[in-house]
């Protein structure tokens, strides 16, 4: 890798901007989950859909933040 490759990868405010979406992401779809299967037997049929439809929602969005920071990483090398 080069000086100017390095420096890059370490000072990239869009990567870091990104990695911080996708770890905020992903924590809000563990947490979907977590909740979905904590109120699994508990709640009635249309709660425990809306629980997993957010669920399905929130790993979308993770998903999405995912591959947003693999494309900044191949595109720009950092």
């Amino acid at each position: 890798m080069s000086d100017i490759e390095n420096m890059n990868s370490q000072n990239c405010a869009e990567k870091a901007r990104l990695l911080a979406e996708y770890e905020g992401a992903s924590k809000c779809y563990a947490d979907a989950v977590a909740e979905l299967y904590r109120k699994m037997p508990t709640e009635p049929k249309t709660e425990y859909e809306r629980l997993q439809r957010a669920a399905d929602t929130a790993r979308v969005k993770s998903e999405q933040a995912r591959l947003a920071l693999e494309h900044h990483v191949a595109a720009h090398r950092c």
